[in-house]
C-alpha cells in the first residue's frame, strides 16, 4: 500500500529524477548537479552528516505501492534555546510532490507525519501560498513578523534596470538605458543625500571567523526567549555551508568595530554587484544596530551593489525603518508548529533570533545561477 516512510540513501536516485520532475524550471545545468554524484554527496552532507543528525528526525518519502517515490520532505533537526531551556526543532524544506499523485493527499500525508514528531517546533521558511494552506490546514501557523522582509535601495537607476533586464519585453530597453544609469544615480544621489549617499562610517571591518561568529550569536541573543544553540562545531559546520554556495554571490563577512576597537556586530551577505545582494544575518545589540547597518550598507554600495535585503529582525525595525528601506510582508512564507502555546507566542511577537541559517535556506541545493 501507498505509505510515509524515512528517507534512505537508497533512494537519492530516485528524489532526484521526482525533482527533476517537479521542478520543471530548473535549467539542465542545476539538474547536471542532482544528476551527478554531487547530488548524493550534498544529501549526505545535509541530512545524514550535519551536526544535529538524530534518527528520530527523519526525512519523509512517499512511496507508492509500486516502489514509485512520488514525495519528498527534506528534515534537518538542530537544538535551540527557549527561556534557558534546550529544545528540539525540526525545519522542512525541498518538499515536492509528483503532481500525477497530488490527488492520493501525498502531501498531506508527508507533512502530517512531519508534524507528529517528536520535536518541539516544526518551522519551514520557504513556503508558498499552497504549502501555507497545507500547514494552516494542519493547525499550523504563519509568523508574519519573520515572513516580512526589507529592502534598501542603494543605486536606484540600477536596481530598476537589473528588474527590467529579468523581463524579456523590457531586456532590450534596459540594455539600451545602461550608459546612462550611474550619472542617473549621482544626480538622485545628490537631489536625496539620506536615501542614496553613503559616507564611509567610522567603524572599521574585519574577517568574521567562526569562533568570532558563535561570540557574537552568543551575546546578542541573551535576551531573547527563543534563541540558537550552536557551539563550535555546528558553527564550522554552518561557514562550511555558507562558504560552499557561490551561486549566490561572493560572501562577505564582517566583524564591526568602533573606532575604539569595541565590538559592535557583524553581518553575513552575498554580494551581487549591479544586482540584489542577499543578507543572511545581522548581529547587533539594541544599542549598536544603527552602527552595524550603516557599515553594511556602505560595504555593499562600495561594492557595486544595486541593493541589499534580507529578512527583518524585529529588534532593527526602526532602525531599518529610519534608514528608508522598504518592507513587504508574503513568500516566501514562515510557517511554525508547536502544542507549546508560549513558544508560540515568542514568535508571534518577535521574540525570537531566527535567521536565515535557522531556516531551510543552508538545505537548499546549490546554485550555479544566481538567485
Amino acid at each position: 500500500m501507498n505509505h510515509v516512510r524515512p528517507f534512505a540513501k537508497t533512494d537519492f536516485s530516485r528524489v532526484a529524477v521526482l525533482h527533476h520532475q517537479v521542478m520543471g524550471a530548473a535549467t539542465e545545468k542545476t539538474f547536471s548537479v542532482v544528476k551527478s554524484q554531487d547530488y548524493a554527496e550534498y544529501f549526505e552532507s545535509i541530512y545524514f552528516q550535519h551536526p544535529w543528525y538524530d534518527e528520530a528526525f527523519p526525512s519523509l518519502v512517499y512511496e507508492e505501492s509500486d516502489g514509485r517515490i512520488t514525495g519528498f520532505l527534506g528534515v534537518r533537526s538542530h537544538r535551540m534555546l527557549f527561556k534557558g531551556s534546550s529544545i528540539h526543532v525540526a525545519t522542512s524544506s525541498q518538499f515536492v510532490v509528483d503532481p500525477t499523485s497530488r490527488s492520493t493527499g501525498a502531501g498531506v500525508q508527508l507533512l502530517k507525519t512531519f508534524l507528529s514528531g517528536p520535536q518541539d517546533l516544526s518551522l519551514t521558511d520557504g513556503g508558498n501560498n499552497i504549502s501555507r494552506k497545507l500547514w494552516e490546514g494542519l493547525k499550523g501557523t504563519t509568523a508574519l513578523v519573520y515572513s516580512t522582509h526589507w529592502k534598501k535601495l542603494l543605486r536606484p537607476t540600477q536596481y530598476g534596470l537589473s528588474e527590467l533586464r529579468e523581463r524579456k519585453l523590457w531586456s532590450p530597453i534596459a540594455s539600451a538605458a545602461k550608459p546612462f544609469c550611474h550619472l542617473l544615480d549621482a544626480l538622485v544621489g545628490r537631489r536625496f543625500p539620506h536615501h542614496f549617499s553613503f559616507a564611509e562610517p567610522a567603524t572599521t571591518a574585519e574577517i568574521l571567523t567562526a569562533e568570532t561568529l558563535l561570540k557574537l550569536i552568543n551575546e546578542a541573543a541573551r535576551d531573547g526567549a527563543l534563541k540558537p544553540e550552536y557551539d563550535e562545531r555546528s558553527m564550522q559546520w554552518m561557514l562550511e555551508i555558507i562558504n560552499s554556495k557561490q551561486g549566490w554571490g561572493t560572501l562577505r563577512k564582517h566583524l564591526i568595530r568602533d573606532s575604539k576597537g569595541a565590538v559592535l556586530g557583524g553581518y553575513v551577505y552575498y554580494l551581487q554587484p549591479k544586482g540584489t545582494s542577499t543578507v543572511l544575518l545581522v548581529i547587533t545589540n539594541k544599542r549598536t544596530g544603527g552602527e552595524v547597518l550603516d557599515h553594511l550598507f556602505y560595504d555593499a554600495w562600495q561594492q557595486g551593489a544595486a541593493a541589499i535585503s534580507g529578512r527583518l529582525e524585529p529588534k532593527l525595525m526602526q532602525e531599518l525603518s529610519e534608514r528608508h528601506c522598504f518592507f513587504n510582508c508574503g513568500r516566501p512564507w514562515m510557517m511554525i508548529h508547536s502544542y507549546n502555546h508560549d513558544l508560540l507566542q515568542a514568535i508571534h511577537r518577535g521574540d525570537a533570533q531566527l535567521s536565515m541559517l535557522e531556516g531551510e535556506w543552508c538545505m537548499r541545493f546549490p546554485k550555479p545561477d544566481k538567485p
